[in-house]
């Protein structure tokens, strides 16, 4: 617990860094997310068993780092279609060696990464000044909920949320987590509303609850679902860069899932009353 809360420090501390010159030197946050994009690229291929086949490895590596840095222009439309185009054939050389759930996985799993994670940037542009708030909320969001839901699950957790998938996560940790999170997100509302808002700005406090409360259970979700992933190929963490976390893809699981919400409800739905 000791290394879990000291990684989970630490790691807070970088994002806000990244945060604090996202608006400054926006492409700091797009270089942080495409290198984000290449680690967690990098423990799904290792997760599979397939990152030493570097013929499919690397060219994914290099399309997932793509369009966090350069957005959804011709570079990334054509770099979409050359690399399935190469997914496709790398199925038919590499047959020998690889099978077609192993290909179809990487695909959209690179896809999914890559697509998600960028959501963050498209959320940054889009909100201007305010993009320190909706970047953030859409990062706590799902890391509150999974503090919250550990801690909850050590002190309360009696009965098994669904065992055959994680054995370790509770019903009351569940709980904990969405109440952990909607609080925190609350909180962190407070700070910006009172003290960082410029021009004076205030908070749809309803909504913001409503988006907590759907995206933390989105968090679970996609916890849920990579489990599963990890299951299927009989590891236990994605990685071990994150002591008492595992990998980067175990912080960042949920937040493929929640990130994109955030995205469609804040272009939608006014958050801030100016």
């Amino acid at each position: 617990m000791v290394k879990r809360t000291i990684s989970g420090l630490i790691g807070g501390l970088l994002v806000i860094v990244v945060i604090i010159f996202n608006q400054r030197v926006p492409m700091i946050t797009n270089l942080f997310i495409s290198l984000v994009c290449i680690l967690t690229t990098h423990e799904i291929y290792c997760a599979m068993g397939i990152s030493r086949i570097f013929s499919l490895m690397i060219p994914s590596l290099i399309f997932t780092a793509i369009l966090p840095i350069f957005g959804f222009g011709a570079l990334w439309k054509l770099s979409l279609y050359l690399y399935s185009l190469f997914i496709f054939c790398i199925m038919v050389i590499k047959r020998d060696k690889l099978s077609v759930k192993d290909v179809t996985v990487a695909y959209s799993m690179t896809l999914l990464i890559s697509l998600s994670l960028n959501t963050i940037i498209e959320l940054r542009n889009w909100a201007g000044v305010y993009s320190n708030f909706y970047v953030l909320l859409a990062l706590a969001t799902p890391w509150m909920s999974d503090t919250g839901a550990y801690f909850s699950g050590k002190l309360f957790g009696k009965n098994k949320l669904c065992p055959d998938v994680s054995p370790k996560k509770t019903i009351e940790g569940a709980i904990g987590g969405i109440i952990f999170s909607v609080l925190a997100n609350l909180f962190i509302c407070f700070i910006f509303e009172t003290f960082l808002f410029k021009p004076k700005a205030g908070v749809n406090y309803l909504c913001v609850i409503l988006l907590v409360f759907l995206g933390a259970i989105f968090s679970i979700i996609g916890d849920m679902c990579f489990s599963m992933v990890k299951r299927s190929y009989r590891v236990k963490d994605f990685g071990n860069v994150i002591p008492g976390h595992g990998g980067l893809l175990d912080r960042f699981d949920s937040v493929i899932f929640v990130a994109p919400f955030v995205y469609c409800v804040a272009t939608h739905i006014d958050l801030i009353r100016i």
